[in-house]
């Protein structure tokens, strides 16, 4: 009895000695297991962190190339503004000299004509951007007033002075109109002088002058 008590307590203890080496081996797979998914977990969080700092510096190059196009693109419209504006200038002046002269006039201003993509650009715009054009354009032709140190006396100086210059205008776009009126009267005569012209050739040929 004694020996097989000896030998079942021997066993005892192998099967306690692998039971714990099992158990010793197992918390360290699980320890290691541990490690491993907290560092994948920091190198996730590193490599999201890295991305997100990428996508942030790539939105932050389109918005910057998008300003730049965009700084452009209104820099251009307000030189193109700009010589639009001297032209109109230019033909105004023109006009009030004419009107100056005596006898009919048969010349009339044409606008260029805006070509194929141009003109699709044009109708393509959205009201934000006709807005800023129309405020590029504004500020070309109506400066900004540098009026805040000002005094009550410069006020009415500079209000007297604004009054003059809508006058002047009011002046210059009445002479316009009937610079206008008067060049489509004389147009309008023309047309019928070489009417009456080519009816009488045709008169003359013994044609129909219809």
């Amino acid at each position: 009895m004694d020996a097989r008590a000896a030998a079942l307590d021997e066993q005892l203890k192998d099967y306690i000695a692998e039971w714990r080496a099992q158990r010793t081996k197992e918390e360290e797979e699980l320890k290691q297991m541990k490690e491993k998914q907290a560092n994948r977990k920091v190198l996730r969080a590193e490599e999201e962190k890295k991305m997100a700092e990428r996508k942030k510096a790539e939105e932050e190059r389109k918005q910057r190339e998008a300003e730049e196009k965009r700084q452009k693109e209104m820099e251009e419209k307000r030189k193109r503004l700009e010589e639009a504006e001297k032209k109109r200038q230019a033909m105004m002046a023109a006009l009030k000299e004419q009107t100056k002269s005596k006898g009919p006039n048969f010349t009339i201003p044409k606008k260029e004509p805006l070509n194929e993509n141009t003109a699709q650009q044009e109708r393509n715009k959205t009201k934000e951007q006709l807005e800023e054009e129309k405020k590029i354009s504004l500020s070309i032709r109506v400066p900004p007033l540098q009026i805040e140190n000002f005094n009550i006396d410069r006020l009415r100086l500079k209000a007297m002075e604004m009054w003059d210059t809508i006058v002047k205008l009011e002046t210059e776009k009445y002479d316009l109109e009937e610079r206008l009126k008067r060049q489509d009267y004389d147009l309008k005569e023309l047309k019928e002088r070489q009417k009456q012209q080519l009816r009488h050739k045709a008169l003359k040929r013994g044609l129909d002058p219809e």
